[in-house]
């Protein structure tokens, strides 16, 4: 049987820290339990938080593609505009997709992100992506097993919005230690397991304000591997 339990307690992250280390003594505080093939999936945001991959909005200038844009789409803030332009590597927008209100945006890594993974916070502030989320969940299970004795893989996960659909689900941004893609016996096709398991374990971590930041989940066979990126299951 398959279980998702999420971890509670997590302190507030505002400034650079050993992310690691955090979890691992709220894990120990709680006596969260975790098994050896366990799958842990942690929210991009706090190890956004924690890597410092926050902008102050204030020191943003606009561009006029940003500007131009947001004549498009009034309620976006053309700064923020200007964050999601720059998370592309493009200046000249042309990895950017525009729908209606929404803005997608397709990243170095291969990824296609609402607003490039970019959120507006707190204190005039936008949060980024970490530049190399498989790296951090690699260091992430690297400190499960040196401090807690155990192996596990890590996905990171980060919310994900539709042009076609309200709300938010969660999707796979960085892993370590499985393979993501899982294909089909039967019928020979492929599908993408890191978002399977992002998207489950979204119905136990929430969106914003639930403050649970890390899930656990139990019980499931899959393939190990430590060679595989987030980058191997994009076209």
């Amino acid at each position: 049987m398959v279980t998702i339990t999420g971890l509670r307690g997590i302190p507030t992250i505002s400034k650079v820290c050993d992310l690691p280390q955090i979890l691992i003594k709220t894990i120990k505080k709680g006596h969260f339990q975790i098994a050896d093939g366990d799958i842990i999936c942690v929210a991009s945001k706090i190890c956004s938080l924690a890597e410092g991959d926050v902008i102050d909005l204030n020191k943003v200038v606009p561009t006029p593609l940003a500007q131009k844009i947001q004549q498009r789409i009034p309620k976006k803030d053309e700064r923020l505009i200007q964050v999601i332009i720059d998370q592309t590597g493009d200046p000249n927008g042309s990895k950017l997709e525009i729908s209606g209100n929404h803005i997608g945006a397709w990243l170095p890594n291969g990824l296609f992100l609402t607003s490039g993974g970019v959120d507006k916070d707190k204190n005039n502030t936008a949060i980024t992506l970490p530049k190399n989320c498989d790296l951090i969940a690699k260091r992430i299970s690297k400190a499960f097993y040196q401090e807690l004795g155990i192996e596990t893989s890590v996905i990171i996960t980060d919310s994900d919005g539709r042009a076609d659909k309200k709300g938010a689900n969660q999707v796979a941004v960085g892993l370590y230690g499985l393979n993501g893609l899982r294909t089909n016996k039967k019928t020979g096709t492929s599908e993408t397991l890191c978002d399977l398991l992002a998207a489950a374990a979204g119905l136990v971590m929430g969106q914003r304000g639930i403050n649970i930041p890390l899930a656990c989940i139990h019980g499931l066979e899959y393939e190990k591997a430590t060679d595989f990126s987030i980058a191997n299951t994009v076209n």
